[in-house]
C-alpha cells in the first residue's frame, strides 16, 4: 500500500529537520538531543534504584568524613538491596554502612519539604531533605533517646553507655555521668569536663570527666514522648541526634521519622561529582560566557577568512 501524502510530508519534514543548517533549527535539535538523553538517563536510574531522586549532593559537613560536602550519593528505596537497619540492628548483626553501623537514609523532616529541592533539579532554598543515619526506632508513647558523641565525626563509637543526670552546675549545665553518681549541687566544671549544646534536655550539658569513656558515646532518655513510631536520626559529625536539635524552616521542633517520610537509603557516594549541582548558578554564568565569548571569536574567524580570500582577476596575455 503506498505511503499517504500526510506520512511522506512527515517524513519529509523529519528529514529537513535533521539535516538543516538553519541555527535555529540546530539549536532545536541540540536540545532535543540533550532531553533525551538526560531523560534516558533519570528513567534508567528510577528503574534501577526505584526511589526518585536517584542521586543527591552532599550540602553540609554533618556526615564528615562518611559524606563530605559535593559528594554525589545514589539513592535506592529503602528496603532495596536489604532491609532498613538501624545502628542498633547494625550492631547485632555487623551491618555496616559508610564507615559505622546501620543505615544512612535521605527524609522529609516532619514529612514536608520545598517541590523543587526534593526534586533533585536545583539547589533552591527552604527545607531540604535530610541525609543522616538510623540510630533507632521509637515506639509511640516511648521517651525520646538522646544520643551523644562527644567526638563528633574523629570517632566511630563501639557502644553508647547509659546517662543519667545527675545535678546542675553553678552556670545552669546540667551533669550527665555514667552508672549510679551521688547527685551534686552547685558543681564548678572542671577543665577536663565536657560541655557541649543538648536542647533536648533543655539548653546545655556538661560530661564529668570521672564519666568519660575513650572512644565510647552515650544516650539518655529525654522528657519528650514520642507522639508517633519512627526513626531517630543522627548525622555523624554531630554531637547530638536530629530529633529536638535541629531547626526547621517550618519553625516547628523535628520529630522522630516516619516510613512515609523516607525518600530512600544512601547505597554509595561519589567524591567531588555532586558540586557541580552545588555551584549550578556559577556554573551556569561561566557557560554563558564561554558561549559568547565562542561565538565572538568564531565571528571574527568567519570575518577574516572572507577578507583574506579576494578574487584573481585575469591579466592580459602577452604576444
Amino acid at each position: 500500500m503506498a505511503d499517504t501524502p500526510t506520512s511522506r510530508d512527515l517524513r519529509s519534514l523529519v528529514m529537513q529537520f535533521r539535516t538543516s543548517e538553519n541555527r535555529a533549527v540546530s539549536l532545536a535539535r541540540d536540545l532535543l538531543w540533550v532531553i533525551a538523553v538526560v531523560g534516558s538517563i533519570a528513567l534508567a536510574l528510577f528503574l534501577i534504584c526505584g526511589t526518585w531522586p536517584a542521586v543527591v549532593t552532599i550540602e553540609s559537613g554533618s556526615m564528615i568524613p562518611h559524606m563530605n560536602i559535593g559528594d554525589l550519593v545514589v539513592v535506592v528505596d529503602k528496603d532495596r538491596f536489604g532491609n532498613l537497619q538501624t545502628w542498633d540492628d547494625g550492631r547485632v548483626s555487623g551491618y555496616k554502612k559508610f564507615g559505622d553501623y546501620g543505615d544512612v537514609f535521605i527524609y522529609r523532616p516532619n514529612g514536608y519539604t520545598d517541590t523543587w529541592p526534593l526534586a533533585g533539579l536545583l539547589p533552591l532554598p527552604g527545607q531540604r531533605p535530610i541525609i543522616h543515619r538510623a540510630m533507632t526506632w521509637t515506639e509511640a508513647g516511648e521517651p525520646v533517646p538522646l544520643y551523644i558523641n562527644i567526638y563528633r565525626g574523629s570517632v566511630t563509637p563501639a557502644g553508647y553507655l547509659p546517662l543519667t543526670v545527675a545535678g546542675t552546675t553553678t552556670d545552669g549545665y546540667q551533669i550527665l555521668s555514667t552508672g549510679n553518681t551521688t547527685p551534686v549541687t552547685n558543681y564548678s566544671a572542671g577543665n577536663n569536663d565536657l560541655p557541649f549544646p543538648c536542647p533536648q534536655l533543655g539548653g546545655n550539658c556538661l560530661l564529668r570527666s570521672d564519666s568519660v569513656v575513650k572512644n565510647a558515646g552515650y544516650v539518655i532518655n529525654t522528657s519528650t514522648v514520642a507522639s508517633h513510631g519512627g526513626y531517630i536520626t543522627k548525622g555523624d559529625n554531630n554531637n547530638v541526634n536530629d530529633q529536638g536539635s535541629l531547626p526547621l524552616a517550618t519553625g516547628k521542633t523535628l520529630e522522630p521519622v516516619q516510613n512515609d517520610w523516607i525518600v530512600g537509603k544512601a547505597l554509595f557516594a561519589i567524591p567531588y561529582i555532586g558540586l557541580l549541582p552545588l555551584y549550578i548558578r556559577e556554573v551556569i554564568v561561566i557557560v554563558i560566557i564561554l558561549k559568547v565569548l565562542h561565538e565572538i571569536w568564531r565571528r571574527r574567524k568567519d570575518e577574516n577568512g572572507k577578507t583574506a580570500v579576494k578574487p584573481v582577476k585575469k591579466g592580459k596575455k602577452q604576444r
